[in-house]
């Protein structure tokens, strides 16, 4: 099951001045007011950080604090502190929930739960505007969608429907990163293929330069698997040397570029060894063998034609 809070929702947003330990002088912090119910909570999978969770059963003044509020109060013990004129009472702390753009920091929230709230009666004229929300399987979007807009064109032909995807909105916001990730894609495989083409004319014409030498090698003993470990250090030297050129250089700007965001991944080592070894891959083959077919030819032949 997948799902995402959405950014339509009941919240509001109120300014509170007046809370448990506000230091002298401190301003007034702009709150979002969010209104749950047991349900709701339970169907979105709010995470716990200290303290209980709301229930239905709890009156409007117990509340939810999000990680930004209890940062913004200064507070470091936040359970059982009241806020707003002593009118609301702390009884948890959930993480924050960052639904609305992946750069924008979690605004200072607290849920509550309205009397009534999530019971809407069927028989009233408001069910032409009952919010329903529900998950869907891995992959069973489309077939779920059709589904139920067949069920209404159906069952209830005159009412109006929506459906509104929590996901594919809040995909909207990677948009310029996906085309990003498409063009340097693209990029990364041209320069790749521009790179092996590149080296195997380098080891190619190193190769043919050096004929001579490597002729007199075997002419003083040396075998193949000699001659290619002679080559094989020289290219695996200078692997390295650009491998941490261009390795650290990739790790700042990747450094950089995840500062905008408000959650970040790390950047794990297996990425840089996997390439680090792939790249070693491709020029063990070039080597291997432009090298073996130098190094077979006869040593006598070489030198006559040199």
């Amino acid at each position: 099951m997948r799902s995402l809070i959405p950014e339509k929702g009941p919240r509001t947003s109120s300014d509170i001045n007046s809370w448990d330990d506000k230091p002298d002088g401190a301003e007034e912090i702009v709150f979002e007011i969010i209104s749950v119910s047991q349900e709701y909570l339970d169907f979105f999978g709010f995470q716990l950080v200290m303290g209980e969770m709301l229930t239905d059963v709890d009156p409007e003044s117990m509340v939810l604090l999000n990680e930004s509020a209890v940062k913004a109060f200064g507070w470091h013990d936040p359970i059982g502190k009241q806020f707003l004129d002593n009118k609301y009472t702390v009884k948890g702390v959930i993480k924050n929930v960052y639904n609305l753009s992946p750069t924008r920091s979690a605004n200072p929230c607290y849920y509550l739960i309205p009397p009534g709230f999530g019971h809407v009666p069927m028989n009233t004229t408001n069910r032409d505007v009952i919010n329903i929300q529900f998950k869907y399987r891995e992959g069973m979007w489309k077939s779920c969608k059709e589904k139920i807009e067949r069920m209404f064109q159906q069952e209830i032909a005159r009412a109006e429907m929506g459906i509104y995807n929590s996901e594919e909105e809040y995909d909207k916001n990677f948009k310029s990163e996906k085309n990003l990730i498409k063009l340097m894609s693209f990029v990364s495989i041209i320069c790749v293929l521009i790179c092996v083409f590149g080296f195997v004319s380098l080891i190619s014409l190193t190769c043919e330069e050096r004929r001579k030498s490597i002729a007199i090698r075997k002419i003083n003993g040396a075998t193949t698997g000699d001659i290619l470990t002679m080559f094989a250090k020289e290219y695996f030297m200078l692997l390295t040397i650009g491998g941490v050129i261009a390795f650290t250089t990739g790790y700042f700007i990747m450094q950089h570029w995840l500062e905008h965001y408000v959650k970040q991944t790390s950047i794990p080592a297996w990425i840089y060894l996997s390439i680090l070894f792939l790249m070693a891959f491709v020029i063990a083959l070039c080597v291997g063998w432009q090298v073996y077919r130098t190094s077979i030819e006869n040593p006598a032949g070489v030198m006559k034609s040199e």
